[in-house]
């Protein structure tokens, strides 16, 4: 059959001509306008990188910000260390009471392992101590601080040496003002009585070597240290800096010192009796008594300084400020070092 003859009946279909055309099939890649992308397929991304760099900004903005806080807050509380620092200073008269072995406060409290349970802040701080009046003086509580490092309680090796020495396990110290005075009270946990009066004639600055030629400067005398502040806020900035007393008490293993200075002193030379503020502030010793009647060595109101009336006068140079109807007795050991009872 040639190619132009129709195509027998009965078959289905016919024969395609050689001039017609293929059928039509897309290629891959056609059926889009041009062959270009949708308009809208760019746009759609590019919100989602952004939001990829959003929180990397933002933690680049925290970092800085922290950054800068960091930088403020250290400058800050730089400034404010150094005002509140206290100084380096003591008393310019210090003595040391010691009512001996024989009075009924150093017989009970003699030894730390009788007395073993530790100090804590209510017991120093609160109740009896927040206020202590007497003489017609009322010390209030300001600042109060109570560790175990010892040696941030003073300052000078030789004070911080005693103290190792006699076993300190605690130190507390509290400032205290008035209308007239203000005043610091540091007590030592020690180990035992002995350790109570090492520490408090450690504390006393040496006397200048006799035998000097008088032509000759005569070297000055190594200053052993004494109690730090818990704070060195006005008016404590000036402690030492005005004429000021010290007492240093031995309490059985305890050794408390109070430290007192009239609000208006600006000289060291401004001699006054301190006797009266110097016994109103010994009252802080009221939670050993305490402590007595807890070990079973009755009660001790009687032997607090409550009540006691100081002297007017200024005691000589070297001998200190007494108590009335308290003659001064030589504290042993201590040459020209006067003590008086305190209990």
């Amino acid at each position: 059959m040639s190619p132009s003859e129709p195509s027998t009946p009965g078959r289905p279909g016919r024969r395609r001509k050689s001039s017609e055309p293929d059928e039509f099939v897309p290629q891959a890649g056609e059926g889009r306008a041009g062959g270009r992308r949708r308009g809208g397929g760019r746009r759609k991304k590019e919100p989602k990188r952004f939001g990829r760099m959003l929180p990397l900004l933002v933690g680049a903005l925290v970092v800085a910000l922290i950054a800068l806080g960091t930088v403020l807050y250290f400058q800050l509380s730089g400034e404010d260390a150094e005002e509140q620092v206290a100084q380096e200073t003591r008393p310019a008269l210090y003595r040391v009471q010691d009512s001996g072995d024989t009075s009924n406060v150093n017989e009970v409290l003699a030894f730390r392992e009788v007395d073993s349970r530790p100090l804590n802040e209510g017991e120093l701080f609160e109740r009896h101590n927040a206020e202590i009046s007497g003489q017609s003086i009322d010390f209030t509580l300001r600042d109060s601080d109570l560790t175990e490092d010892c040696s941030a309680a003073v300052w000078g090796d030789r004070a911080q040496q005693a103290l190792a020495d006699a076993d300190c396990s605690q130190a507390g110290r509290a400032t205290y003002l008035s209308d007239g005075y203000f005043g610091v009270v540091g007590v030592f946990n020690l180990a035992d009585i002995e350790g109570s009066r090492a520490v408090a004639h450690a504390l006393n600055l040496p006397e200048a070597e006799a035998g000097a030629e008088e032509e000759e400067a005569a070297e000055p005398v190594e200053d052993p240290g004494f109690v730090l502040p818990p704070s060195g806020e006005s008016p404590f900035d000036r402690l030492g800096a005005g004429y000021s007393s010290a007492d240093a008490i031995v309490t059985g293993h305890y050794l408390v010192v109070v430290w007192v200075q009239p609000t208006d002193s600006e000289s060291v030379e401004e001699r006054v009796s301190l006797a009266t503020p110097l016994v109103t502030l010994a009252n802080f010793r009221d939670p050993f008594f305490r402590r007595i009647g807890e070990l079973g060595g009755g009660s001790q109101t009687d032997e607090g300084t409550e009540g006691t009336t100081g002297t007017d006068g200024v005691g000589t140079e070297g001998t200190g400020e007494g108590t009335a109807g308290d003659p001064p007795v030589e504290a042993p050991g201590t040459e020209g070092e006067q003590s008086v009872p305190g209990e």
